[in-house]
């Protein structure tokens, strides 16, 4: 009955929130300039047709990418009023994003949620920041000043063709602009309940008419949840500078630096201090630098040299990591013989690590390197000229954890229509074992006084293998846009946990020992759309299902099959309206659903939920943007459940802030 009326309750919110969504723009819809007049001139086929680099790894048309594609630009970031990355990504269709805590996030592609979301790959600006330690990527490292990136590409889909290993469910490409596009000085400022304060500067200018630059600062402090411990600051700071010294060569170099500490409440299952639930804090410090070579060699022909340095340092209660990261990568694109196109390329990526041991757990060998040799070809050949076009390609790697790995695909576009297209493919990528996974030792808990369990890292883990069937529709007019993806994804040798035989001590230890017992099925759709209303007033809309299926092998003993199936909600929904009240004025509303998650083998649920953000920008002189966001306005609600490394998840509140934005 109690879930018969939430759900009663669910839905109601959902109708009240579209209502609300529809007429907030209808009851005020007055014809009126807009304050980012370049974004709302441009129409909806001209914006879906942007150029994107994500899925062939060249620029090339959207309508022309035979993949499930979707793009945030920077409007779509600002008007979302998001101060965070990964909450951006809420807005995208088909991406899971949950968040655990103030400072943590579990964000995955086509299921397996987790706060290490092990199958999907993310870019900043074409640094890879997938760290091989846990398997996943740190968000709360993934920053810069938001109104310097240019756009978020989201493949969503298996990139390992081009991208190499961990590209198994997607690939999340954030690209900043380039120097010459960020001109002048800006200062971002906000405040209120839970974003305590943040503060942005970054200036632009020009060394000659080659070479632009830019430099910034940011820093951010947020509040604890009301149970919580999760408080967190950061800052950090970097620079860019691009250079076209002539007409064949374009240079760019960039760096970037930060610092901060976050907290955390976590439960510790183990009889050595800290006892119970404790508070802790985890520091973190990162630098890298980027450099990229482009030559244009004419004839539709180019290369492109590019390699960077990334250092990372986390000091957490469970352990403290050191890693260093250098990263080669060359690339050749030429025109090749009835109407092909050829892109081939090698890489090689060395990556360093120090480990000490925390409280429970330890690491052997506690220091580590590892190398990642990759060679790629991918063959793009126009069957009939641009409506039929066929694109073949295989990335071959050798790494120090499974050897060698192949990942090839097969793409087919047809474009019957200019304002239409129709893709399908098949594609190969794999998951290579983490750090952790083959050199873990970690005291888990006590089961009796003489008894304990240890999760147990294992040399013989092989690749997770994923077989991906993918077809997709896409429709692009002046006022409506339409997109539809329909995938199955059939998983192999994916991870589990199995029980060996007791070691003899005091306590004596029942090592759970990983392995690869596991198969799966994944299928689901995706929906995107949008709408011009008229020239003042544009809505979006978005709509995801996934449904897993794991199965274990005869011989596994894991058992916590539901904790990996229930993770990722079947249902998603988000609904967005753009509006240009006057010209100065600004009205923005989104609506999101998602559907309730189990939390694993005790069949608990982390319940489904509505909720509002809205934003309203006043333009109060040409140089000065004042606003107001308010977010999650339904109440708070949790999103998540604890980590599979003993974080206690915390509510998601109602956020109230005012942000200040100048502009010279």
């Amino acid at each position: 009955m109690n879930n018969l009326v939430t759900n009663k309750k669910t839905r109601t919110a959902v109708f009240q929130s579209l209502a609300f969504l529809f007429f907030s723009g209808l009851a005020f819809d007055l014809k009126s300039a807009t304050l980012n007049e370049d974004f709302f001139d441009l129409s909806l086929e001209e914006l879906g047709d942007i150029e994107i680099i994500s899925v062939a790894k060249k620029t090339q048309k959207l309508s022309l990418a035979a993949s499930s594609i979707f793009v945030l630009n920077q409007e779509d970031i600002k008007r979302s009023g998001v101060t965070t990355i990964p909450d951006a990504l809420r807005m995208v269709p088909g991406v899971q994003v949950a968040k655990l805590d103030a400072n943590k996030w579990a964000i995955s592609i086509r299921g397996f949620n987790d706060i290490f979301s092990n199958k999907l790959l993310i870019l900043m600006d074409g640094r890879s920041v997938y760290s091989l330690f846990f398997g996943g990527a740190y968000w709360d490292t993934i920053d810069t000043v938001l109104e310097d990136i240019d756009r978020i590409e989201v493949v969503r889909g298996p990139g390992g063709t081009l991208w190499g290993s961990n590209a198994v469910n997607g690939v999340i490409n954030i690209i900043t602009k380039k120097a010459k596009d960020s001109a002048g000085l800006l200062v971002s400022a906000l405040a209120g309940n839970e974003e305590r304060g943040s503060l942005s500067i970054r200036y632009g200018g020009e060394f000659n008419q080659h070479t632009d630059y830019r430099v910034y600062v940011k820093g951010f402090e947020k509040d604890e949840a009301e149970k919580g411990a999760d408080d967190w600051r950061m800052g950090r700071g970097g620079f860019r500078i691009d250079s076209e010294p002539d007409m064949q060569d374009k240079l760019t170099l960039q760096s970037d630096v930060y610092l901060g500490e976050e907290g955390e409440r976590a439960t510790s299952n183990v009889n050595t201090p800290p006892f119970g639930t404790f508070a802790s804090k985890t520091d973190v410090f990162g630098a890298n630098v980027l450099f990229r070579w482009q030559r244009d060699l004419g004839d539709d022909s180019d290369l492109s040299f590019q390699t960077y340095y990334d250092h990372t340092e986390r000091e957490h209660f469970y352990v403290t990591d050191k890693r260093d990261t250098v990263d080669v990568d060359f690339q050749h694109r030429l025109q090749a013989l009835w109407q092909q196109e050829i892109i081939w390329g090698l890489g090689f990526r060395y990556i360093g690590d120090e480990t000490d041991a925390g409280t429970v757990m330890k690491l052997s060998p506690q220091n580590r390197s590892d190398r990642i040799y990759s060679a790629f070809v991918q063959d793009e050949i126009s069957l009939i000229d641009k409506q039929l076009i066929l694109t073949l390609g295989s990335k071959v790697e050798h790494n120090s954890y499974t050897g060698f790995e192949y990942q090839p695909s097969a793409r087919l576009l047809w474009k019957p229509f200019d304002k239409q297209s129709l893709w399908g493919s098949v594609s190969r990528a794999v998951r290579i074992p983490s750090r952790i996974e083959q050199d873990v030792d970690l005291q888990r808990t006590l089961v009796a006084p003489t008894l304990g369990l240890n999760i147990v890292g294992s040399r013989d883990m092989d690749a997770e293998e994923l077989i991906a069937y993918e077809i997709g529709y896409r429709f692009l007019d002046k006022d409506y846009s339409f997109d539809l993806s329909l995938f199955y994804n059939d998983y192999d040798n994916l991870r589990t946990i199995e029980r060996g035989s007791i070691i003899p001590g005091t306590p004596s230890i029942i090592p759970l020992v990983l392995a690869n017992e596991l198969k799966g099925e994944v299928y689901g759709l995706e929906i995107a759309t949008n709408w011009m209303v008229n020239e003042n007033w544009r809505l979006h809309g978005g709509y995801s299902f996934t449904q897993m299926q794991l199965h274990y092998s005869a011989k596994s003993t894991d058992t916590t099959e539901e904790l990996d199936e229930g993770d990722t909600p079947h249902h998603q929904f988000t609904a967005r309206s753009n509006w240009q009240v006057f010209e100065n004025w600004q009205f923005d509303t989104a609506v999101r659903y998602v559907d309730m998650v189990r939390t694993g083998t005790s069949k608990e649920a982390v319940d489904s939920y509505v909720t509002i953000d809205l934003r309203v920008a006043w333009q109060a002189h040409e140089s000065v943007e004042l606003s107001v966001i308010g977010q999650n306005l339904l109440g708070k609600h949790r999103e998540f459940r604890g980590s599979t490394v003993d974080i206690q998840a915390t509510d998601v509140e109602p956020s109230l802030f005012v942000k200040a934005d100048l502009r010279f």
